[in-house]
């Protein structure tokens, strides 16, 4: 069995491209088990990833397309989260969503994206959106 860790924002128009660029793939949905996961900004006991919309109709569009999805979230560093969490499933494939931004943007503001791609060893699926 493969495993895709399908990190996913707030923004549900990047999670919709990122279920997109899954459901593309020429994959046998009972051989991939997909991991939606949510890195929230702060330790917050009541945050529930299940209740945003971004993740609500990732998890609808993906059962559809005949995946099995598991929902995990954690606080705090982005990159770091990422990193340990597709160590510890032992992730196949990073999905992630990027944004179209200027080299100077990108170098006053870092990037989640970048950075997961420059540290990870695997494989990381990038759908960029606008």
């Amino acid at each position: 069995m493969k495993t895709i860790l399908l990190c996913i924002d707030t923004d549900v128009e990047r999670a919709n491209e990122q279920v997109r660029s899954v459901t593309e793939l020429p994959l046998e949905t009972e051989q991939v088990r997909i991991v939606l996961y949510h890195v929230f900004r702060a330790d917050d006991e009541d945050a529930d990833a299940e209740n945003l919309k971004s993740v609500s109709e990732a998890i609808e569009r993906l059962e559809e397309a005949g995946f099995t999805v598991e929902v995990s979230q954690s606080s705090g560093d982005a990159v770091r989260s990422i990193l340990e969490k597709a160590e510890a499933i032992d992730a196949n494939v990073i999905s992630l969503a990027g944004r179209k931004r200027s080299p100077t943007g990108k170098a006053l503001f870092g990037s989640v994206t970048q950075d997961v791609i420059l540290k990870s060893d695997r494989t990381v699926l990038l759908s960029a959106t606008e």
